[in-house]
């Protein structure tokens, strides 16, 4: 009963410190132009492995996503990349962080990432992160919220006139 207790108090302790930093944090709004720029590296692939654990102080859970990339449109070429998102489930144990991107395994997408510290990370949260299904992108932002109040753009297109638009922002 002891251990259930304490990993409650836990729980709500953790959602209430997470509660207190998503409160004082914004979200940029970034468009097309902003991503392809801000962007290190602009991957297409596809998500092969997930792995979820404590960070170094323990304070967060995290998630690395390894990606086997098909097609590298901007940053230097790899066959897999790492992603690590912040939230994932440890036992009993469930971080989840609005906005946050997360990715299932075999997923077909187009992600945006940039270096965070020690880790590479998803640009603008779910911002950068565009599922790919059927030939067509989409992205999901209906978590996010933004300084001016209005809600994301979810943008939907062909795979190729999405690819070919970055490709064009890159040449500008």
């Amino acid at each position: 009963m002891k251990k259930k207790v304490f990993g409650l108090c836990f729980v709500i302790a953790l959602g209430l410190a997470v509660g207190d930093l998503c409160q004082a944090t914004t979200v940029q709004r970034l468009g097309l132009e902003d991503l392809v720029k801000k962007a290190h590296r602009i991957v297409v692939g596809k998500v092969s492995n997930a792995r979820t654990y404590w960070s170094a102080d323990r304070k967060l859970i995290l998630t690395n996503y390894t990606i086997q990339v098909d097609e590298n449109i901007k940053g230097q070429a790899s066959k897999t990349i790492e992603v690590t998102t912040v939230g994932g489930k440890i036992g009993d144990l469930e971080l989840y962080v609005s906005g946050m991107p997360s990715f299932e395994n075999g997923e077909n997408a187009v992600v945006f990432v940039e270096q965070s510290g020690a880790y590479q990370t998803v640009l603008g949260l779910a911002q950068g992160k565009f599922t790919v299904t059927n030939g067509e992108v989409s992205n999901n932002v209906g978590n996010l919220s933004f300084p001016d109040g209005r809600p994301g753009n979810t943008l939907k297109m062909p795979l190729q006139s999405f690819k070919n638009q970055i490709r064009s922002i890159l040449t500008q």
